[in-house]
């Protein structure tokens, strides 16, 4: 089957995934459409029926060895007629668990034929020092060959099954803000400083909502998921964590999660 277009369809709070959506969108070769779905608005406003000639590229981060809670509309706007799709997780070095045999459920709830998934690794959210810098130009580059390879599959119409890493029914709970948390999430305390010109950018680009828009201090954290995606794109640097319990604890992590973990690939057999 000829593909006509393909879209690489993303939910991106910090960005690494959205680079590896569209790499592996180029290694198509076909021209193609970026959908962000990261922000409540955008998830609220997208929806499309894909016909059985364009590709979908879906890219989630992982939470917790699962897909982000509370982002149900991400999918609600998708509407397959079993059309290919790739279904693509990046986490922050630690591991991904459950989270992309969840991504492949969901798509396929979803009327998706899924002969592609991949799991990438991107800069973790809590520190530049684990996995920093990625996915590197190398991790791109296998992106885009993994894209070259998935759309091979697409136009031998191939009728194999796709396998992924993960267990169906899911052990991982992943992470819930309102449920049991780690100590390094349990310590967030996002604080908004007096350097804050009222812009509103926190408030309209949070992912979950959490953000009250009338008091931009004011964070809801039994939404927030702890991203910090609000303190990444503050342009006056007035959104910080402060919390000693936090800082302490951020080394040992760092530690643990400091062996390199290397993209995974799979294609349907």
């Amino acid at each position: 089957m000829r593909v006509k277009k393909v879209y690489a369809i993303y939910f991106s709070p910090t960005g690494t995934t959205e680079k590896t959506a569209i790499a592996v969108a180029e290694g198509t070769g076909i021209k193609f459409e970026k959908i962000d779905l990261t922000t409540c608005g955008a998830r609220r406003e997208y929806k499309h029926t894909f016909m059985k000639n364009e590709l979908a590229i879906v890219g989630l981060p992982v939470y917790g060895g699962r897909l982000p809670k509370h982002i149900d509309d991400f999918f609600s706007g998708l509407h397959g007629s079993g059309s290919p799709a790739i279904a693509l997780v990046v986490y922050g070095n630690r591991d991904y668990e459950d989270a992309l045999i969840e991504l492949k459920v969901r798509l396929e709830e979803h009327v998706f034929n899924v002969i592609a998934g991949a799991a990438f690794i991107g800069e973790h959210t809590f520190s530049k020092k684990i996995a920093g810098g990625r996915p590197d130009l190398k991790e791109l580059d296998i992106a885009r060959e993994f894209g070259r390879q998935a759309i091979k599959i697409v136009a031998q119409a191939s009728s194999g099954t796709l396998y992924v890493k993960g267990d169906y029914p899911y052990i991982k709970q992943g992470f819930n803000p309102t449920g049991p948390m780690g100590p390094l999430t349990t310590f967030t305390n996002i604080v908004t400083t007096e350097d804050c010109t009222q812009c509103g950018l926190c408030a309209g680009e949070c992912p979950w909502g959490a953000i009250d828009s009338d008091d931009y201090a004011t964070i809801d954290y039994t939404k927030c998921m702890r991203c910090f995606r609000c303190i990444r794109i503050c342009p006056s640097a007035a959104k910080k964590n402060i919390s000693k319990e936090f800082d302490e604890a951020l080394p040992f992590f760092e530690k643990m999660v400091s062996a390199r973990k290397e993209p995974e690939l799979f294609l349907a057999e």
